[in-house]
């Protein structure tokens, strides 16, 4: 007599998770998964973001155990969202506000305001909240923690921003010109993070400004800048300098920008250094033929 085959279900493989917040975080309070794959592979699909507990833990340690000298550091250069782990998160939000309040941070005030917000058992308990305290051994090396973590968030958002691209791309629901205008624009939003301005020390900043001025005072008559070719300019504006926005106004036809071109020319000609420009206005052709009409001293007209 033929039997059937025994039907088996096939069980899902089980996540290993560590002891604590940290390597089994996720699996507990929902991790996010980010499919990397149109293919809707599975091996692709529940592949975990790039993130580093380590660090995380480190950032976290080293604002417990040196609040005063860290903190700011930290809140300069990144924020809750940084964070992978959302126990991770929780506790740097708190430490910020705590910071921002100006109260004490240590072992027992941070735990009890944890406990009092209804949130130590959310982050792990108080073994864990101590054991962060032990974590690092100093404080010295939390800008190397700090770029770590922004990192590993910049990777997730890149795995992020790719990911929705090739789904729309795969439901041809949008024009191919606005789809690459908003594909661009969720690239540069993520390297914008990059690119944080740092705190700068007085001290620092007035040393800076003497010693312009008094390089003023030495070189009386020669410029600091970049020279725009004009004399008279350059005794009025010193030269071009780095970080200015100089802005050439006039009515129309009144040479805005052949004097643009000239101070262009002389500074990549004269003075050697790269140029770049963009016109809205004027093409490139026009742009060039206007070039070689100043240096062969040609009347464009």
């Amino acid at each position: 007599m033929a039997t059937q085959p025994s039907s088996r279900t096939a069980e899902k493989p089980r996540r290993e998770s560590g002891n604590g917040p940290g390597r089994g975080w996720p699996e507990r309070s929902g991790e996010k998964v980010v499919p990397i794959s149109p293919t809707g592979s599975a091996q692709d699909i529940h592949r975990t973001p790039p993130h580093s507990v380590e660090a995380e833990q480190g950032v976290l340690g080293s604002m417990l155990i040196s609040p005063r000298e860290t903190i700011a550091e930290c809140v300069e250069k990144i924020n809750e969202e940084y964070f992978y782990v959302p126990a991770h998160r929780t506790i740097y939000n708190v430490l910020v506000d705590l910071w921002n309040t100006g109260q004490a941070i240590d072992l027992i005030t941070f735990t009890q305001v944890l406990r009092d917000r209804h949130l130590l058992d959310s982050v792990g308990g108080a073994a864990f909240v101590t054991s962060l305290f032990t974590f690092v051994p100093t404080a010295a090396n939390v800008g190397y923690y700090l770029e770590i973590v922004r990192d590993k968030y910049i990777l997730r958002e890149i795995i992020s921003a790719a990911t929705e691209s090739v789904r729309r791309a795969y439901e041809e629901q949008d024009e191919v010109n606005n789809l690459l205008d908003e594909v661009e624009q969720r690239i540069f939003a993520v390297g914008e993070d990059r690119f944080k301005g740092e705190m700068l020390s007085m001290k620092e900043q007035v040393m800076s400004t003497l010693e312009s001025i008094e390089k003023l005072f030495e070189n009386k008559g020669a410029i600091t800048g970049v020279s725009t070719g004009f004399r008279d300019l350059d005794k009025l504006t010193s030269g071009l300098h780095s970080s200015e926005m100089i802005v050439i106004a006039a009515r129309p036809s009144m040479g805005k920008t052949a004097l643009a071109m000239n101070i262009a020319e002389h500074a990549a000609i004269e003075v050697k250094l790269p140029v770049a420009i963009f016109s809205l206005e004027m093409s490139a052709q026009q742009l060039v033929q206007r070039m070689l009409c100043s240096r062969a001293r040609v009347n464009l007209a």
